[in-house]
């Protein structure tokens, strides 16, 4: 990983360290030429179609819009965007890589994004067995992970923006609960 480190002399004249900024927080995080950080759904699909990224679902009462990721990034099958709903901004994009059996999917992932943002900042799990989970984070809330669950290998390559995903969660959970209680009361004569 590229550092560059700040270094001023004090009025003692001691040489002090005061900050290490890695390059990955120098540089706003971008896919396919978009800032991702407050981008809107439009900017990311208009962007995506320049791309030659093709799309299976696009559709505006979904929060996530599913493309077809064949050709797009080695390996990948499908890529998945999310929005918060209410705002139409960018909350992650998430690559599928499907494997089975193949317990080295989730190394070449992790390598693959480490040649370009560094060594993740945080690293859990055992290649070869169970889960693993690699994390970059990238300042302004923004962060990369690459999981694995477990036995399934198929490894999952996720861009997030931390506090535009958690609304879109609270979006989702909240439509969830008001369903289910629309659901309850239109059974109520039954029990």
């Amino acid at each position: 990983m590229h550092r560059r480190t700040i270094l001023y002399i004090s009025a003692i004249g001691a040489l002090s360290l005061i900050h290490t900024v890695h390059a990955a927080e120098q540089k706003p995080l971008e896919l396919f030429g978009v800032v991702v950080k407050g981008a809107s759904r439009d900017q990311l699909r208009q962007a995506l179609k320049a791309n030659g990224v093709r799309a299976t679902r696009e559709e505006n009462q979904y929060w996530v819009d599913v493309y077809d990721a064949k050709g797009v990034l080695d390996g990948a099958t499908e890529l998945q965007a999310g929005y918060v709903a209410a705002s139409s901004k960018f909350a992650f994009v998430q690559y599928t890589f499907e494997g089975f059996l193949d317990t080295d999917l989730v190394g070449k992932v992790i390598n693959m994004v480490s040649s370009k943002y560094g060594r993740p900042s945080s690293q859990s799990g055992n290649y070869g067995l169970g889960p693993v989970l690699a994390r970059w984070s990238l300042g302004q809330g923004m962060q990369i992970e690459v999981s694995r669950g477990w036995p399934d290998t198929t490894t999952y390559l996720r861009y997030l923006d931390l506090a535009a995903n958690t609304q879109m969660q609270a979006e989702i959970d909240a439509q969830k609960r008001a369903q289910e209680g629309q659901k309850n009361k239109a059974q109520t004569k039954a029990f």
